[in-house]
């Protein structure tokens, strides 16, 4: 009897100790899966991406695009604010060390071929062909195009314009022509007594100076990087650029002394009435505007000067009325400042702005390729409607509105201006046309600078191709 009941005790002992290892094993397998787990979410919070940019004014923007993306894709975002010097070396031999270089960059159009000849792009596939007609400027495809491919995702544009002082007239001149015009039949008095140039801009960089001259050259053809489009000899050349010279002698600019914050401050002041801008000053006068400081021209002499330009125009406007019916003026917007495409030159002597398109690059090295081109797509399409607002930049993304509406004829003028040019044989030309434009004010010979220009231009695109 004892013996039996030792048996079964041993029996319970031996289901017991089996059940006890079944547990145990049980428990460890869950504490390895857990680990396994663990290290996994470990393994995802390891990944991130890296952005490179070399503009400070998108500080604010990047920073909440960056948290709103890593709070939707549970992934670290790191900016970093660069130097723009030596800017496609310093990411090429980043993202071939050991360190790595950036998942993307922010980098202008003509840094574009350099950055793809250096293994350093990788082709923006994230749009279809309907998204990107409906929602991109054919000029903003171009300008992130190289090599027949789109090799970027366009996001902000810089251009010229012309800004003209509402309160001292009313509406845009189509050509420079009607800007002298206006200079011969200029009288002071109490309305303009703080006018001290009719027409002022800064002479010394080649920005607001080359739309003299960019309807007639050709720099690598529509997207920028065709060497075997370049003409820079057109005859009208010349011409436009004597037609420049011709204007220090009315407006007697020291390319010595002016700068564009200078021109810019002046024309708050109400000491210009003309001027050649970039899109960047629109949100320094809107600046001047809140805090107060704007010159502001009474009523009664804004009216004054307003009937001594209708004056002006004298019997020739009688007689227009009475053959057609007076154009619609524009409605005033609350603005002292008007925006307007840059004029012609004369009725026969065209011109365009120079822009220049900045994009977002998918570097080729990212381990992180197809979340950096989420993270593009993000900052260039999803987001950037709240780009003005927060960095003061132009989206190239069409239908994004502004609280002034005149600022829609900056994305005209965008659309028909003329691109820096991508081609690394042409990067001397900025620095050789400038230098020319400068000696062409001082009174140097036209022909003579613009074909010393010409001839080494060519030279180089000629030593590029024997190489």
């Amino acid at each position: 009897m004892r013996q039996k009941i030792y048996r079964r005790a041993f029996a319970v002992f031996c289901v017991l100790l089996v059940f006890f290892q079944m547990i145990q094993v049980a428990a460890s397998y869950h504490q390895e899966r857990l680990k396994a787990l663990e290290e996994g979410e470990a393994a995802e919070e390891e990944k991130g991406l890296t952005l490179w940019y070399t503009d400070d004014k998108l500080n604010a923007y990047l920073v909440e695009a960056a948290a709103e993306f890593e709070a939707r894709h549970h992934v670290e975002v790191t900016l970093q604010l660069v130097t723009a010097v030596d800017y496609i070396e310093h990411i090429n031999t980043a993202s071939i060390s050991d360190l790595g270089g950036p998942d993307l960059f922010i980098t202008s159009s003509e840094l574009l071929e350099k950055a793809r000849l250096s293994g350093l792009a990788v082709e923006n596939d994230s749009f279809s062909a309907r998204e990107l007609e409906d929602s991109f400027p054919q000029k903003a495809l171009d300008a992130a195009t190289c090599g027949g491919k789109l090799m970027a995702y366009p996001f902000y544009f810089e251009t010229c314009f012309l800004l003209y002082n509402k309160s001292y007239t009313d509406a845009a001149p189509a050509t420079i022509d009607e800007i002298l015009a206006y200079a011969d039949n200029f009288e002071g008095g109490a309305s303009t007594e703080r006018v001290e140039s009719i027409f002022k801009w800064n002479v010394a960089d080649i920005f607001f100076n080359f739309f003299f001259i960019a309807d007639y050259v050709n720099l690598g053809g529509a997207t920028g990087d065709n060497k075997a489009e370049v003409d820079l000899s057109a005859e009208e050349i010349v011409r436009c650029l004597e037609y420049y010279q011709s204007l220090n002698a009315f407006f007697a600019i020291d390319a010595d002394e002016v700068t564009t914050e200078n021109v810019i401050q002046e024309f708050i002041d109400g000491k210009i009435i003309y001027t050649i801008a970039k899109t960047d000053a629109v949100a320094r006068l809107d600046a001047a505007i809140a805090e107060g400081t704007v010159y502001q021209v009474q009523q009664e002499e804004a009216q004054e000067a307003e009937d001594g330009e209708t004056t002006e125009e004298g019997e020739a406007g009688e007689e227009a009325s009475e053959e057609a019916p007076p154009e619609e003026e524009p409605a005033d917007n609350g603005y002292f400042y008007g925006i307007a495409r840059v004029p012609d030159l004369t009725g026969e002597l065209h011109t365009k702005g120079l822009s220049v398109t900045n994009s977002v690059v998918v570097n080729a090295y990212s381990g992180e390729r197809e979340l950096a081109k989420e993270f593009a797509k993000y900052l260039t399409y999803d987001k950037v409607d709240a780009l003005y607002t927060m960095a003061n930049k132009m989206p190239v993304k069409m239908g994004v509105s502004y609280a002034n509406e005149e600022m829609n004829l900056l994305f005209a003028q965008y659309e028909d201006s003329v691109e820096v040019p991508k081609l690394t044989d042409l990067s001397n030309y900025w620095i050789q046309m400038e230098i020319a434009f400068a000696n062409i004010w001082r009174g140097n010979e036209v022909g003579a600078e613009i074909e010393s220009v010409n001839q080494m231009i060519h030279a180089q695109l000629q030593t590029e191709e024997n190489e």
